[in-house]
């Protein structure tokens, strides 16, 4: 069992790291499109070459899709078509589908107007068709004109919290038709659109605010709305390290500014206790959980405290932190228990609802039972995770957790 677990570990680690290398390379298009300036402008070519795309690149833990997603929708909050039609190619070549591109686009509309969009569409569709893509692409639409207020009504709560519930309802008379364009228009109309999830399409809104500077309010919001999907504050300050070189200083640092108001806000409505894993456990939490980071939306932590006898693995998730749906296979035992020890998180079985867990709570997991745990939205969570010894046993890990279904839970 020891050796099984530990065969584990080595295997994600040399994947982590072939992907890392490969998000590291991944600019080399990016590079292609500065060429122009290597002519004209050499010095400057080299040290923004240097800087953008090997530096910058290699701070953080970004993936290379997730990467490219947040700059394409940073050069359309900051108006950068020309570097946005030079970028797009690489994004393509770098895991972002024209599906995605697109949606991104789209998006971008509601936050940008279609004045200041228009000629990102009209760039994206050169690209497409000069790489052969079929215009256009599938349709994307999950609303119908009867169905879209509902939807994107749920989607505000799903994202922000039940406080959330009836916003379009609400404001003055003479301006209330703006909340209940939020509702319809910008969630019904774009979020609840395929192609990418809720955790996306928070964190290329947070993008477009960022990058067109003015909006800290509301940028502010939407960092507190990625927190609460699951990107946390960790995530956002890559998101932001990445863009900079393409809006540079000032609003690379106010943006830091609000993911910090965001952050003291969350703890501030959970009366502190998004510390509660931290202060309250006796069980140090130990590294960051690098080596399983791939299983993980969220920042998650792991102590291994028993390798002997019985393997036992202290796990810390921050707010809005869960793993994967998983299975822990065995022909005869096995499966897993887990010791609630602090703060507030949730366990489901697929086809069953999710349990609330808080200190004290026990959770026997029977092998072959696809499954998932975590953080809630507004509290950090730990828990020990005890292996059960069995035969032929094994981990296989599923798709993540849906942020639609993750967000319903308080």
């Amino acid at each position: 069992m020891r050796f099984l677990f530990l065969s584990i570990i080595l295997f994600i680690l040399l994947t982590r790291s072939a992907a890392h290398a490969e998000s590291v390379h991944a600019p080399q298009r990016e590079m292609d499109a500065l060429s122009e300036f290597q002519q004209t402008d050499p010095e400057f070519a080299a040290f923004f070459d240097a800087f953008a795309l090997n530096e910058v690149t290699r701070q953080g833990s970004l993936d290379a899709p997730t990467r490219y997603r947040a700059i394409l929708a940073t050069l359309l909050g900051c108006q950068g078509v020309d570097e946005f039609r030079a970028i797009l190619p690489a994004a393509l070549d770098n895991g972002v589908t024209p599906v995605e591109a697109k949606e991104i686009i789209y998006q971008a509309t509601a936050y940008l107007g279609i004045g200041r969009v228009r000629p990102f569409l009209t760039a994206a569709n050169d690209v497409m068709r000069q790489r052969g893509v079929a215009l256009p692409l599938p349709g994307g639409s999950t609303t119908t004109p009867e169905t879209r207020l509902e939807a994107g009504a749920q989607a505000q709560v799903d994202i922000f919290g039940d406080g959330m519930k009836d916003f379009y309802k609400s404001g003055p008379e003479e301006t209330r038709h703006i909340n209940r364009w939020l509702a319809d228009n910008c969630f019904g109309d774009y979020y609840t659109r395929k192609g990418l999830d809720y955790r996306q399409r928070e964190m290329i809104t947070f993008c477009f605010l960022a990058a067109q500077g003015g909006c800290e309010p509301q940028l502010t919001a939407h960092a507190m709305g990625n927190m609460r999907v699951g990107n946390d504050k960790t995530f956002l300050i890559d998101v932001v390290s990445q863009c900079l070189p393409y809006i540079g200083y000032p609003r690379s640092l106010n943006a830091l500014q609000c993911v910090n108001k965001a952050a003291a806000e969350l703890s501030k409505q959970s009366g502190g206790n998004t510390m509660a894993a931290k202060e309250l456990s006796v069980f140090p939490i130990g590294n960051k959980n690098d080596a399983y980071a791939q299983y993980f939306d969220g920042q998650s932590y792991l102590n291994m405290l028993s390798l002997e006898q019985v393997i036992v693995a202290n796990v810390t998730f921050e707010p809005g932190c869960r793993n994967h749906w998983h299975i822990h296979h065995a022909r005869s035992g096995g499966g897993q228990m887990l010791i609630v020890t602090a703060g507030r998180g949730y366990y489901q079985e697929w086809g069953k609802p999710a349990q609330e867990l808080h200190p004290g709570d026990v959770v026997h997991i029977p092998a072959n039972v696809k499954h998932w745990h975590g953080a809630a939205k507004d509290s950090w969570f730990q828990h020990l995770a005890i292996e059960v010894a069995g035969e032929e046993t094994s981990n296989e890990w599923c798709e993540p957790v849906s942020a639609e279904e993750y967000g319903r839970l308080k």
